[in-house]
């Protein structure tokens, strides 16, 4: 079980599909935890979809993720960036919906077929990258944290730390579940992270490596090490290609929710607030929208019936036409 973010950062040179068996659980699993986890989900959808919202924003910041995902060229327009993002949501949702250790299931064929693309864009990058990277020996100084085209010849693309840092992102939530609107529990936060161990054992993640290992506690302690050491770095510093990514995640995600006030700067000006950095100057105009967005969040479980309502209109918005 990682410790740190220090321990994480030892998986980059580790390939991020460990080879573990698809079709047997491991021993540590109790299904009916991971069943909680998974109803969890389901009971708090509005507050973890932003989450997951905000969280591909801030993957955008962290140079190894971001260059896989431009790599794909799924990131670089407001359409390819609605197909693969809402792509993403529905598989999300269908591993919560159904049963992802049945290996007959929609949901478990979900799961590996995101582990095999793994695999196919972690091969694609390597060759195409064999022989290029050239003055840096294995253990040079440069930082594999920031850019991995900086990075010594024994980097590995995809590798447990890259899965560890985008596993982050679907649970970073509960450092702070109030600022999402969520109201529950420590031992409910905990059968989430427990269900997202799981999910990342099925994605070929180590245990060595799998930040969901461990209790509430000790998971909060390395997603408050990544938000400070590589999030706000990577926000006020961004790498190369960040401001292309942002941009065309967010104007795709107006573009299929037909949202309108969720603009760049309204959105940047929520992820600011949520990590307690100083707000950059918006116009009025996404200043208003920032702060209704904050509303709308701040109100979706305090408000009777508002969670309810969030909820099945997100999943109507999810499962409508195929943006595919």
């Amino acid at each position: 079980m990682p410790r740190d973010l220090e321990d994480l950062h030892k998986g980059a040179t580790v390939p991020g599909d460990c080879g573990a068996p698809h079709d047997v659980m491991p021993p540590w699993m109790d299904r009916d935890r991971f069943n909680r986890g998974r109803d969890f989900f389901q009971r708090h959808l509005p507050g973890i979809f932003m989450s997951h919202y905000i969280n591909v924003i801030f993957g955008f910041g962290v140079g190894s993720i971001l260059d896989v995902l431009l790599y794909t060229g799924k990131s670089s327009s407001p359409e390819q960036a609605m197909k693969r993002y809402v792509s993403t949501a529905r598989r999300v949702m269908l591993w919560h919906d159904g049963d992802v250790w049945d290996v007959n299931s929609k949901a478990h064929a979900s799961v590996m077929t995101v582990r095999n693309m793994h695999g196919q864009v972690a091969r694609a990058i390597t060759k195409k990258r064999k022989g290029s990277i050239t003055g840096s020996e294995p253990g040079d100084n440069k930082d594999c944290k920031s850019d991995v085209k900086e990075c010594g010849s024994d980097r590995v693309f995809i590798s447990q730390y890259d899965m560890a840092l985008t596993q982050a992102g679907f649970i970073g939530f509960v450092l702070y579940p109030e600022k999402f609107g969520i109201l529950c529990t420590i031992a409910e936060l905990e059968d989430y992270i427990f269900f997202w161990r799981g999910i990342g054992y099925l994605l070929g993640m180590e245990d060595e490596y799998n930040m969901c290992s461990g209790n509430y506690a000790e998971t909060c302690r390395i997603i408050s090490q990544i938000e400070n050491e590589l999030i706000k770095p990577g926000f006020q510093n961004p790498p190369e290609g960040f401001d292309l990514a942002t941009t065309a995640f967010i104007e795709g995600m107006q573009l299929y929710l037909n949202a309108n006030h969720l603009t760049k700067d309204a959105m940047f000006s929520f992820a600011y607030d949520l990590m307690d950095l100083p707000l950059y100057k918006v116009s009025m105009g996404d200043w208003c929208r920032f702060i209704f967005v904050k509303c709308m969040v701040w109100l979706t479980e305090r408000l009777p019936g508002f969670n309810s309502f969030a909820t099945r209109g997100i999943s109507f918005v999810l499962k409508r036409e195929n943006p595919d």
